[in-house]
């Protein structure tokens, strides 16, 4: 069991505050809650006489005003404390008693601190609290006031251990800590206080409120003529008002670690950092893949002390101090005298960008460094998807690693030419759109220009083709068709997976380059005249010529006049090659709008006619108010919601890592019914059982388990306290991380945070699939309902088992993300007896206990339970529960290496 604090060992040293005042002739008071002798300086190295007497008088002593010459941090960290006039129960002892006693205990202790009448009675077989003498046992030792509490508890703890009950031995071993004749002070840069309008108005925390009122009762029974000790009515009068200020200011310290502004997730796991920057970002198509480039000023702000030593270098100057003014002087007056000295500094250097919000492991990318006289950052345009940035105004910012294992790191395992796969189904990072797609189609299609016929390899092709093909690895098969979005990703997905990255990245840079020139060449701009397509209103008539709802839905959709409207817009490549806009967005264009769904994501029965390009009617255009409105909402009000179900996720898979063990040896396998050709790709890396022999499921032999029901190892069923490379899988070859909990967490996250912002594109206009019901209303599959049926999924489980509900998180997210995430995340929902499921002796003979994403944190790290729950509760279970918090955050904060 753990050792509780030893306060009076912890107050032993403390400086006692024993003043009300905070100030004194304009000066903070010298024995008060700010007191500059108590707590340290306000400014660094400066007493309170105002003397400034330098960093080498550190840690002396002013002579005259009695002021430790020391940094002023010291106000953030010493502490100070208030010696009681009553000792008062501990209020959180006082919860880990209740806690573990239950109400019956709770009854009888709140008796002995509430009522001046109530008295212990202790016999040898007994003991009783009564207020009437009469019913007082003969011979019984008598106890009252706070005495009595602590005569109480021990005698319950130790006739309870006797019994075999094993958790009252932390009050035992700890029962010195039941009572306080002390308070501890917090040092006062985490209680704050500045001066208000109006003279002598103070603005303050919290927390010195009730230190002040602590004091004002000290002042008062000290005043008091009347001895309170004597007197038992009065004793108590004082007891509950000191015990009352005590309760309420531990509970103040407590909501100050918590919450999102609390002081573990508002200054430990948020901190701010130097050498680090932010600007807008912009698309520079002649970068590297690797590269990104910087602007001057940010590169002489975060590398002023390199860039310093090196003008001294240069003999410009021989003080550190003069070169940095000259430094800080080029900043105020953006003078770029200094910028081929920045290129010299920055060479081979690497830095991270980081775009919020950091949904997944791929926002945080690293890159070399090079630099621009422009004010804005320049990446590479095949970097927006992993960070999933456009360019209308998003920022990013750079980090730069300090010490050679942070640049080592960024170099080997965050830099973008390690991250062309992506963690969650090993697709390709870097996708071409837009621009790239469009020049790509253009020089392969069948433009006449592009058409010639040439040899190449012993092939005849197209000259556009060829030219393609000169990009790609000389070995690579030829394209015989014009290369789309789809085809291109495709082509360059499998040079990623067939070839070292070196070469990947080299045709990536490659096809970029050709998609920019050619995209150029074919000089694509549209006009509302070019849209307009010849017979459209009759076409648009005779699609709702059908009575029936049903009728007119299915017309609309018909395939037939998409391909009609294919054949005759002008602008048909853009689409057909994937690089912009959908052939339903066309159809509204030039055709008709036709239905949209409301708020509910019912179908409105009134269709809307007329296209956009004929422009809508004043009922048609209010009508179609649904739509964009229904976008806004569900954007507004559901990212916030999805948000907090990704950070729900992380501190729940926190822990869960991945280990060097090859097998832990399990005999135990998970049931998956692979119902489809993309379950069946999304078990890939996964090791099967076939004939008691373990099989890897690949990308050539996956399609052969479509329709099966399999047996695979799972993170669910894995015997090690960190998952074995068996139950885990092969994925872990591509990760660069062991921390599997996190990257499962974040590939779910990210995943319902696109969802929710891709709604905004539809507008609401219906997309029929399927046959619907004649009788009922016909609903859109609305991915707002996705989004609860998934929290739903991760906060109440009864009637489910884990293998059904790993089977309904993949079937609501629908999306292409390795089976293994899913299993991970249900590994980490199912305890029993505060142990890990999977980790007992039993657990064939024992049912897991499925706790919610809300709960499992508080299972698992004593920091996390501290930031994000309640803290008090979490404080008890982990002085409860030893040997559970040992999480990752604890030991950073520790300072302890993660293993």
């Amino acid at each position: 069991m753990p050792k509780i604090l030893n306060y009076d060992k912890f107050c032993e040293n403390l400086e006692e505050v024993t003043s009300l005042k905070t100030f004194g002739k304009r000066k903070f008071h010298p024995k008060g809650l700010f007191s500059e002798q108590i707590f340290g300086p306000i400014r660094n190295y400066t007493c309170q006489c105002g003397i400034y007497h330098g960093v080498s008088k550190n840690g002396g002593k002013c002579s005259e005003c009695g002021v430790d010459i020391v940094n002023s941090d010291e106000r953030r960290k010493r502490f100070a404390k208030i010696i009681l006039p009553l000792p008062v129960v501990n209020p959180l002892f006082y919860d880990l008693l209740i806690d573990i006693g239950g109400k019956n205990l709770k009854k009888m202790l709140d008796d002995l601190m509430k009522n001046d009448k109530s008295v212990l009675c202790i016999t040898d077989d007994e003991y009783i609290i009564t207020q009437d003498d009469a019913t007082m046992p003969k011979n019984a030792k008598k106890y009252d006031r706070v005495e009595a509490i602590e005569v109480l508890v021990k005698t319950i703890a130790e006739d309870m251990l006797a019994e075999g009950k094993e958790e009252w031995k932390i009050v035992i071993d700890n029962i010195d800590s039941l009572l306080l004749d002390k308070i501890i002070v917090l040092p006062p840069d985490l209680r704050p206080t500045s001066k208000g309008a109006g003279e002598n108005r103070q603005l303050m925390d919290k927390i010195n409120r009730y230190y002040i009122q602590i004091l004002t009762k000290k002042q008062i029974m000290k005043d008091t003529v009347i001895d309170v000790s004597k007197d038992k009515s009065i004793y108590y009068t004082y007891y509950k008002q000191l015990q009352k200020e005590v309760n309420e200011l531990c509970i103040r310290i407590l909501e100050k670690m918590a919450k999102k502004e609390g002081l573990i997730r508002g200054n430990i796991l948020g901190k701010r950092i130097d050498f680090s920057g932010r600007a807008v970002i912009t698309p520079d198509p002649t970068l590297n893949l690797d590269e990104c480039k910087l602007p001057y000023l940010m590169i002489l702000e975060i590398f002023k002390l390199p860039i310093s030593k090196r003008i001294i270098e240069l003999g410009k100057f021989k003080l550190l101090n003069k070169a940095i003014d000259y430094v800080d002087q080029c900043i105020d007056t953006n003078n770029h005298v200094l910028y081929k000295i920045c290129e010299e500094i920055t060479d081979g250097e690497y830095c991270i960008l980081n775009r919020q919000p950091s949904l997944h492991r791929l926002g945080m990318l690293g890159f070399k460094i090079k630099v621009t006289g422009d004010q804005v950052i320049k990446i590479h345009p095949l970097v927006c998807s992993p960070f999933n940035a456009d360019f209308d105004g998003d920022q990013m910012a750079v980090y730069v690693p300090i010490t050679e294992d942070a640049k080592k790191e960024v170099r080997e395992k965050i830099c973008i030419s390690s991250n062309l796969s992506s963690p969650s189904n090993e697709s390709l990072t870097t996708i071409p759109s837009q621009d790239i797609v469009l020049g790509i189609y253009f020089l392969t299609s069948d433009i006449k220009e592009f058409s010639e016929v040439v040899d190449y390899n012993g092939q005849k092709i197209s000259w556009g083709l060829a030219e393609f093909q000169k990009q790609l690895p000389a070995d690579y098969p030829i394209a015989e068709q014009p290369v789309d979005k789809k085809r291109l990703i495709h082509i360059l997905s499998d040079i990623k997976n067939k070839y070292p990255k070196e070469v990947a990245i080299k045709v990536l840079d490659s096809v970029k380059r050709l998609g920019f020139k050619y995209a150029t060449l074919y000089g694509c701009t549209m006009s509302l005249e070019d849209c307009e397509v010849t017979g459209a209103a009759e076409m648009r008539d005779r699609l709702f010529e059908g009575k029936e709802l049903r009728e007119q839905l299915a017309a609309v959709s018909d395939k037939n006049v998409l391909e009609t409207l294919r054949k005759n817009f002008k602008y048909a490549k853009t689409i057909d090659s994937g690089a912009r806009g959908s052939w339903d967005q066309v159809k509204q264009l030039i055709l008709t709008r036709g239905f949209i769904s409301n708020f509910d994501g019912e179908i409105l029965p009134l269709p809307i006619k007329h296209s956009l390009l004929e422009g809508l009617s004043q009922e048609e255009f209010f009508y179609s108010t649904y739509g964009c409105r229904k976008g806004l909402l569900d954007v507004a009000l559901n990212t916030g919601i999805s948000g907090y179900l990704s950070r729900k996720l992380i501190f729940t898979c926190a822990n869960l890592q991945i280990d060097e063990i090859e097998d832990c040896g399990t005999t135990d396998l998970l049931e998956v019914d692979v119902t489809s050709e993309r379950k069946a790709r999304m078990l890939v890396n996964k090791y099967m059982e076939v004939s008691k022999q373990l099989v890897l499921i690949t990308p050539e032999n996956c399609q052969s388990l479509v329709g099966n029901k399999i047996y695979v190892r799972s993170p669910i069923l894995c015997k090690n306290p960190k998952v074995c490379r068996k139950c885990y899988g092969d994925l872990h070859k591509s990760l660069n991380s062991r921390f599997i909990g996190i990257i499962a967490a974040q590939t779910l996250g990210e995943r319902g945070t696109q969802l929710v912002l891709r709604t905004f594109h539809t507008s609401g206009a219906a997309v029929i699939k399927g046959q619907t019901d004649k009788d009922s209303m016909m609903k859109q599959k609305d991915i707002i309902g996705d989004l609860a049926a998934v929290s739903d999924l991760l906060h109440k489980f009864k009637g489910r088992d884990y293998v059904s509900i790993v089977d309904k998180l993949f079937k609501v997210y629908d999306k292409d993300i390795y089976h293994v995430h899913y299993e991970c995340v249900v590994a980490q929902l199912m305890w029993k007896n505060y142990k890990k499921w999977r980790l007992l002796k039993d657990r064939s003979t024992t049912a897991p206990d499925y706790y919610s994403i809300q709960s499992v944190p508080n299972q698992e790290s004593w920091i996390l339970a501290m930031a994000f729950s309640n803290p008090k509760r979490a404080i008890l279970q982990g002085i409860l529960y030893e040997g559970r918090y040992s999480g990752i955050m604890d030991k950073i904060l520790k300072g302890e290496k993660i293993t």
